[in-house]
């Protein structure tokens, strides 16, 4: 009996390892974020998403208060948005396995302001054509390079 109990131990431990070790899953992403496809870019179009934080190329940025950085985009492969100070636009393609192809560079409206709003804006523009991936985990997507260096995640307002 002694043996049963134990064995029944170990087996119970090696299994909630194993799951322990599924559930943290990827650090930007996590174990709940679903994967955006084509057939689940609806869920992300038609909504303005708020930058709430920002890693390039490993290095966090805080960013500054009262500044809005945005991201959008349609189902045809639009994105817009605002990068601090300027608007941008671009092109994307949206493989089926969820690759995120950036098209050629962005377009930027041309405005000057203070330097740290220059600098943010161009960290995020430097930022945004590194990512490949896109996540929606709960209420934030999650745009993403392949290697984790570079995270975008953004809130709706």
């Amino acid at each position: 009996m002694k043996r049963y109990k134990a064995i029944v131990g170990i087996v119970g431990l090696v299994s909630l390892l194993a799951c322990a070790g599924n559930q943290t899953g990827d650090p930007a992403t996590g174990a709940d974020a679903v994967l955006i496809t084509p057939g689940h870019l609806k869920d992300i179009v038609g909504v303005e998403w708020y930058l709430k934080r920002m890693k390039v190329n490993n290095e966090t940025f805080s960013l500054i208060t009262d500044t809005n950085i945005t991201f959008s985009c349609d189902a045809n492969g639009k994105v817009a948005g605002l990068a601090s100070l300027n608007r941008y636009f671009g092109n994307f393609n949206l493989k089926e396995d969820g690759e995120l192809i950036w098209s050629k560079a962005f377009g930027m409206t041309r405005m000057a302001g203070p330097p740290e709003l220059m600098d943010q804006e161009a960290k995020f523009m430097q930022a945004l054509p590194l990512t490949s991936g896109l996540y929606l985990k709960k209420e934030m997507l999650v745009v993403v390079s392949s290697d984790q260096s570079t995270v975008l995640e953004f809130e709706k307002n």
